[in-house]
């Protein structure tokens, strides 16, 4: 805030409020010390020690409080007749701000041991000098009552209404912000920089509103692809076997249960199971590079191709080469499915499989007993256009049950990053009771056991778990 210097007037009448008598005014001077300022020489700096008042005779000065980080603030200016540093004469402190000569400046010092001395000589005259000092002191925090606090008051009603207002959406106090910006002074200073901000905050809100609405469409879409994708893959009702089968009392029952769980609203895992025409029973897991959108079309691609090849009857491996051919003609995003094939035949027990690159399907005998259908993993489809795969066979008897996953299990981490790992996944299966159990239930057994381990740490991938467990005929 910036006061108007004092009109100019010499010492004698710069100490009239002190002492009225001339004699008196001379008993001042003989114990004050006079100085010199030429323009921008510092009278004393922010921080330094606090011993003396001074009177100012000529020129003009000012106060300036040094902020760290903001720099040099002007606060106040003094003329003629005024008086600094007076509580420098009550409080052994360190000045609270740098005062420097605006122009040239001729001043008297007081200090406190000269102090001391007059209130010994002249009690009269350091009475009158503390009184005039109370006298500053009282119209110095009227003024700031009256110039700053009420201001900063307003000032603080009308940023509590902001906030109340969601920083604009509805009225708030906004005039009296626009009021105090048109102050000279540091509560302007103060209004006029929330103003802006109350302007560029309005600008990212709009920013904001529109990324939001930008981001709920795409989430939308997202959510849309991702049922399109999940009516690529097979209902939930159990499968059944293509009419027109000749009677046969030996044939197997077969037991199908999937469940997946995606990492986002679009998923690159794939699975399917149904009868081919001749009656076996075929069961894919698959496993797109990649997450996203660009996971979830070409796992399209795969199940739909996958659908479209495997009623010719082939086995696994011959299905595999050419489903593997058909995804590397228009593979130009170079993305490759990791995954697992098997045919079982209900009428001999048969399974054959072929393995892309998947993790190692588990098989859990009636008995209990764990076994990995292991062979040396081929590479993943559509990485290498003329890949020919082999086809493996094993057998599953009434009661065993085939169980395939995709890595999202095995490589589920808890919040220590460790990952799952098949050796828990077969300490799941083993735990389950010896006889045979429903495909879903193990499946549900496998899940439930997963999620608590990641003890709602976010999904990192996809969940994919099928079971094809065995019956009696």
């Amino acid at each position: 805030m910036q006061h108007p210097p004092a009109p100019a007037s010499s010492a004698s009448d710069s100490l009239a409020p002190f002492a009225p008598a001339a004699a008196d005014r001379a008993t001042w001077l003989r114990h004050l010390e006079p100085i010199e300022l030429p323009a921008g020489a510092v009278l004393f700096r922010q921080g330094d020690p606090a011993d003396f008042l001074c009177f100012v005779e000529t020129g003009e000065l000012a106060v300036v409080l040094e902020v760290p980080g903001a720099g040099r603030v002007p606060v106040r200016r003094f003329g003629p007749g005024q008086c600094l540093g007076e509580m420098a004469l009550y409080r052994r402190d360190t000045r609270a701000a740098t005062v420097e000569a605006l122009a040239p400046s001729r001043l008297w010092r007081l200090g406190t041991a000269q102090l001391a001395r007059i209130e010994r000589e002249a009690p009269a005259l350091a009475l009158a000098m503390h009184r005039h000092v109370a006298g500053l002191l009282a119209e110095r925090v009227a003024f700031a009552n009256t110039e700053l606090k009420d201001p900063l008051a307003r000032l603080a009603h009308a940023i509590r209404g902001l906030a109340a207002s969601r920083f604009g959406e509805t009225a708030w106090d906004h005039a009296a912000l626009a009021v105090s910006a048109r102050r000279p002074d540091e509560v302007g200073a103060v209004a006029s920089a929330l103003e802006h901000l109350v302007a560029q905050l309005g600008g990212y809100l709009e920013e904001l509103k529109t990324a939001t609405a930008r981001r709920e469409a795409i989430e939308s879409e997202l959510r849309i692809a991702g049922e399109i994708q999940a009516s690529f893959l097979p209902p939930a009702a159990p499968p059944l076997p293509p009419a027109g089968l000749p009677a046969s009392l030996s044939r197997l029952a077969v037991d199908f249960a999937a469940r997946m769980k995606p990492a986002r609203e679009a998923g690159g895992d794939l699975y399917d199971g149904f009868y081919l025409p001749d009656g076996r029973f075929l069961c894919v897991v698959g496993d797109v590079s990649g997450k996203g959108v660009s996971a979830a079309l070409f796992m399209a691609v795969t199940a739909t191709g996958l659908r479209a090849l495997a009623p010719a009857g082939a086995d696994p491996g011959e299905l595999m080469t050419r489903l593997n051919r058909l995804l590397c003609e228009r593979n130009d995003t170079l993305q490759f499915v990791t995954a697992f094939a098997a045919l079982f035949d209900p009428d001999t027990g048969e399974l054959a499989w072929t393995n892309c690159g998947h993790p190692l399907p588990f098989v859990r005998r009636a008995d209990g007993r764990l076994e990995r259908l292991d062979a040396v993993r081929a590479t993943p489809l559509a990485v290498f256009e003329h890949n020919a795969y082999s086809t493996h066979r094993a057998r599953l008897a009434p009661g065993d049950t085939l169980v395939v996953f995709s890595d999202g299990v095995s490589e589920a981490m808890d919040a220590r990053d460790v990952l799952y790992g098949d050796e828990r996944l077969a300490a799941v299966l083993a735990a389950l009771p010896p006889g045979r159990v429903a495909a879903l239930a193990t499946l549900e057994a496998v899940l439930a056991d997963v999620l608590a381990y990641e003890a709602g740490r976010p999904q990192a991938d996809d969940i994919t778990l099928v079971a094809l467990g065995v019956g009696d005929p």
